[in-house]
């Protein structure tokens, strides 16, 4: 594609989801993210990330400007009601999931190995055990729940900082 057509596209891809969020229009929302989601599957589907490196980086190149238009979307009907329009754009986002998984593949290899946890001293597992017990208590209200979650998760953390510490 030449730069003007990159161009385009990607403003199209921007503001197909953005305008009818604007207008805070459900469905108008949905229509245009399908027409912006069936440009992103050609896309995906004419640059097939699986096969090569430099396929993959402009597959995801398509779909994350595509979710980046999704998200900003959900943006500006935040105060209104962004739980319909966010999960319109969760699941449309699904190929760009898809492409950066390909993207990153070679690193998410070295990424899972027991090395990882040694980084920093331990003090990464210890992030990464804090990080995994916010993301649960995220979906938890009651604040005694929380607490119990928290204060193990800190623990948890502590623990492993102490284990995979050198």
């Amino acid at each position: 594609m030449k730069d003007w057509q990159v161009a385009g596209v990607s403003l199209l891809l921007i503001l197909l989801p953005v305008i009818p969020s604007l207008a805070d229009s459900f469905f108008a929302f949905i229509g245009t993210t399908v027409v912006g989601l069936m440009i992103v599957l050609y896309l995906f589907w004419t640059y097939k990330p699986w096969t090569s490196k430099d396929n993959s980086i402009v597959s995801l190149y398509f779909t994350g400007i595509f979710s980046f238009g999704l998200a900003l979307g959900v943006f500006f009907v935040l105060p209104l009601h962004p739980r319909p329009f966010g999960i319109v754009s969760l699941i449309e986002s699904i190929p760009f999931f898809i492409s950066f998984f390909f993207a990153t593949k070679d690193i998410w290899r070295s990424l899972f190995k027991k090395e990882i946890l040694y980084l920093a001293d331990g003090y990464f597992a210890f992030v990464l055990t804090i990080l995994i017990g916010a993301i649960i208590g995220k979906f938890l209200h009651n604040f005694y729940e929380l607490i119990i979650l928290y204060t193990g998760f800190l623990t948890m953390g502590f623990i492993l900082m102490m284990y995979f510490r050198k």
